[in-house]
């Protein structure tokens, strides 16, 4: 299925002072906004330091050498982009919900693309559907009209193994320390943790933010009804009862506090979230709580 999406950039302009939190060292190129790990040129002034043989003499504030007498080197802080690479769960499951998951998702998407933009770093995209698909890195925020454009027609793909898809939507030229979020809702047979685990070799920094609609929450159902699998088709006739309620939410919390686990004990931030919060609201609570942003 496609869904309207209709959001001007303009909307994203409340973002414009976040920027991506990653464990790992900024490494896409210089001119970007993340401190560097690494020594490198910049006219961004940090501190002082005493001068040091072999130190360079360009660098000595002489201006401080008037004033105290001492040899004091001015310390800087390169600054580099970030490799970003943002992740939407395109699967049939991801349709159900209002709003649809797989909407909330492509906004999500879309305005962590405008931060990472923002700031300067490398951002590329892929969706998990029947052929995941790498998309060209952007670092500009003139590429965002045609992003929105496009994640405003994207269709539900039905049935999608997660565990194969996310061991293989990392493509060759995705670095090893990029930053990789995943927009997913995680429904598969199972558990992902074959999937995970081969995310996680492939990226050194991962964060799932985990989409979970109010009906999947807090369903409202009662008597006799028939359920259906948005990705096989499946049907299930079942009498529903407050017994039968009870025991789902048991379940769920369940299944929930598993998943959290299965991304924690990997080393992948873990976030989740609910589908009928506004925009603003999960972006600038929820992924900032979450240690995405900040």
């Amino acid at each position: 299925m496609a869904f309207p999406f209709q959001l001007s950039t303009d909307a994203f302009r409340q973002f414009d002072r976040l920027a991506f939190v990653s464990r790992r060292p900024a490494r896409a190129g210089t001119g970007g906004e993340h401190v560097s790990r690494r020594p490198a040129p910049s006219t961004d002034f940090v501190d002082y330091r005493p001068y040091q043989p072999g130190d360079d003499f360009r660098r000595v504030d002489w201006n401080v050498y008037g004033r105290l007498g001492s040899l004091q080197v001015k310390v800087t802080e390169g600054r580099e982009r970030l490799d970003v690479l943002l992740v939407l769960d395109c699967s049939g499951s991801m349709a159900y919900g209002s709003p649809a998951k797989l909407e909330v998702g492509a906004q999500l998407i879309a305005a962590l693309a405008y931060i990472g933009a923002a700031r300067a770093d490398t951002v590329r995209l892929t969706y998990l559907g029947n052929s995941p698909d790498v998309h060209r890195p952007f670092t500009r925020r003139r590429g965002l009209p045609g992003l929105v454009q496009q994640l405003s027609t994207l269709n539900s793909t039905g049935l999608v193994d997660l565990d194969t898809a996310l061991g293989t939507c990392i493509a060759s030229e995705v670095p090893r320390n990029s930053l990789a979020v995943v927009v997913s809702d995680l429904l598969t047979p199972g558990h992902a943790a074959n999937g995970l685990d081969a995310l996680r070799a492939r990226v050194g920094d991962v964060v799932m933010v985990h989409a979970l609609s109010p009906q999947e929450l807090e369903p409202q159902l009662a008597g006799e009804v028939e359920l259906v699998d948005a990705e096989s088709g499946a049907m299930l006739e079942l009498g529903v009862s407050a017994q039968t309620l009870a025991a789902y939410r048991v379940r769920l919390q369940r299944w929930l506090d598993v998943t959290e686990q299965d991304c924690l004990v990997r080393g992948m931030r873990y976030i989740r979230v609910r589908t009928d919060r506004p925009l603003g609201t999960l972006v600038m609570d929820d992924l900032r709580r979450g240690g995405l942003l900040r």
